[in-house]
């Protein structure tokens, strides 16, 4: 035994006081009196006194041993016993939403082995519930009793997000090397090699399971101009035999798109839907059902198609008109006395028509026809009464599809060697079209003017137009939202409807980090606006229930199991219930003691 803070023992010190309050008590004196009638009128004389011999009664030492047990409670006494403080940790992630062979699901089987493993606890030590999935973390202060325990297991679910499993390894070993923690229990689908630390108790759950799974699922618009959007999904066969599946995508609820493919054992495949109709949600859904239906659905949305934003720098601001009616295009356009670098920062790239800027642009840029001069791209321009083309790059992403034989160029001009962008298009006279990249910034130059965009009335000038805004735009498959992976919440979203229907609130700038589920978010902004976003799975490594990788787990002191804890106890509570009982029982007796005195009173 001992005391957390022993210089309060000096309280003892007022003990004495309580007997200096008993000696200063009143004293009764023996007086004689002719009769009870004057005493009763006179009521007694009364005379206090200091000294001689305390009349000490019961109430005195009930009165000294509830101050000691005050100052006692007031020191922090202590007594050491041994303590077994037991981690559970339950694999949460998606894997564990797999159905075995017996009907039931990976984590429910965890689960109720667990318990039956809690049953052969002692309960000598407190015990801390921990899941894994998106991160490894506890679900509430450390329990008492095994009753507390259980019923925390029983309200965890598995969630749609996978583990990391670095993170999951260290997790482990940290947890392992504890001094406080004497064991851990860890059920999940992943196996741990060996050499197992020997605090670790293992419970292998992850049976081989043959499994189907959409991997990613992505929507890109290829080439401005179009409407129909390029779907693109991966799926997999994890099975040890050839499976036919059937991949059906549908859009607002509409089947859009249908393809059967045959995949051997173990094989992946990526199927590509070249034109698919524009819709607000797109949902790919996998046959025939498996043992984890979670990857067999997919989303996509048409909000990660994201517009381009161009600013039209031109003396002649009209040039831009037509590009308002190239789908999934903004354009807004100025002259050059209104132009400021400044303005960039809300755009996605910039196209400066008989111009050239004072510095660099800090966005993909088109330069048209810039004049001589330039002492910011260092361009050499020399014009010309007509431009000739003499050859193109033939695999260019700028030439794709143009077809140079149709080309009609009047007046332009032709560049000399840059130094740092290279020629896509050339003529007599020298480079018509440059383009290389600076500071992580793509730009092109063209020696002759495609705007106005004419669109279909002059063709092989518009697809080059489109090919040189789809390069500056960096237009490609979107990589999309996966579970448990926070993302930033965008400027005006002010919460975010998670798909199980709850509203959460949302930060524009911060990280959101309530991504645990698949399937569609809603974006909520000012007036009610709200934007779909998908959040997928899209994880084949953890779809793969065929084979799961074992975890290496190593702790600090993995050579020998851990010695029972030796800690602290208090008796501070204790002693302040007997405290409080001691004082309540002094008080009822005095009250009775009082009333049976004034009942016997004549």
């Amino acid at each position: 035994m001992g005391f957390l803070y022993p210089g309060a023992l000096v309280f003892f010190a007022l003990v004495p006081a309580l007997v200096l309050a008993y000696l200063a008590k009143e004293r009764p004196a023996r007086v004689t009196v002719s009769s009870v009638l004057a005493f009763r009128a006179l009521r007694g004389f009364r005379r206090e006194r200091f000294g001689g011999w305390p009349r000490l009664d019961w109430m005195f030492f009930a009165e000294v041993f509830i101050l000691s047990l005050a100052v006692l409670a007031m020191a922090g006494p202590f007594i050491w016993k041994k303590t077994a403080p037991l981690a559970v940790v339950i694999d949460n992630s998606a894997a564990m939403q797999a159905l075995t062979p017996a009907g039931k699901s990976r984590f429910e089987v965890a689960r109720e082995k667990l318990d039956a493993a809690l049953s052969a606890e002692d309960g000598g030590g407190e015990i801390s519930v921990y899941v894994t999935a998106p991160q490894p973390r506890r679900v509430a202060p450390p329990f008492n009793t095994l009753t507390e325990a259980r019923i925390a297991l029983s309200r965890i679910k598995p969630t749609d997000a996978p583990n990391d499993q670095t993170t999951l390894e260290n997790f482990l070993g940290n947890l392992a090397s504890e001094a406080r923690v004497a064991k851990v229990i860890f059920a999940g689908a992943n196996a741990l090699a060996a050499p197992v630390p020997a605090r670790i108790h293992p419970i292998a759950v992850g049976d081989a399971v043959a499994n189907a799974a959409i991997g990613s699922f992505s929507i890109r618009r290829e080439v401005l101009g179009a409407e129909a959007l390029h779907a693109s999904l991966s799926i997999a066969n994890f099975s040890p035999e050839t499976r036919t599946l059937e991949l059906v995508v549908t859009g607002d609820g509409k089947e859009i798109a249908h393809a059967k493919e045959a995949l051997g054992a173990r094989q992946t495949a990526t199927l590509e839907f070249p034109a698919i109709p524009p819709a607000r949600i797109y949902e790919a859904k996998l046959a025939p059902d498996d043992a984890l239906a979670l990857d067999n659905v997919a989303y996509a949305t048409a909000g990660s198609v994201k517009n381009v934003s161009i600013l039209f720098i031109s003396p002649t601001p009209a040039d831009a008109a037509g590009l308002n009616s190239i789908p999934g295009v903004e354009v807004t356009a100025r002259s050059p006395d209104s132009y400021s670098p400044g303005d960039l920062g809300n755009f996605d790239l910039a196209i400066f028509e008989y111009a050239t800027p004072k510095e660099i642009p800090g966005v993909n840029t088109m330069l048209v026809m810039p004049p001589p001069g330039d002492p910011v791209f260092g361009l050499t321009v020399t014009p010309t009464a007509k431009v000739q083309i003499a050859g193109w790059r033939t695999t260019d992403t700028l030439t794709d599809s143009v077809n140079f034989r149709l080309l009609s160029l009047r007046g332009g001009e032709y560049f000399g060697t840059h130094p740092w962008m290279s020629q896509v298009v050339g003529g007599d006279g020298g480079a018509i079209v440059l383009k290389g990249e600076r500071g992580a910034h793509r730009f092109v130059a063209t020696g002759f003017n495609p705007f106005p965009y004419l669109g279909r009335r002059n063709l092989p000038m518009s697809v080059l137009t489109l090919n040189a805004i789809s390069y500056l735009a960096g237009l490609g498959a979107s990589s999309g939202y996966r579970t448990g992976q926070p993302w930033l919440a965008p400027a005006g979203v002010e919460r975010v409807i998670i798909p199980s229907g709850s509203a959460v609130a949302a930060h524009p700038g911060t990280l959101f980090t309530a991504v645990s589920e698949q399937g569609v978010y809603e974006l909520v902004g000012p007036g009610g606006a709200k934007t779909p976003r998908a959040v997928n799975l899209a994880d084949l490594t953890e779809s793969d229930l065929s084979s799961s990788a074992p975890l290496k787990v190593e702790a600090a002191n993995s050579g020998s199991a851990a010695a029972p804890i030796m800690e602290k106890s208090s008796l501070s509570d204790y002693i302040l219930a007997a405290i409080i009982a001691l004082t309540a029982l002094e008080a009822l007796i005095v009250y009775r003691r009082r009333r049976i005195a004034e009942a016997a009173a004549p």
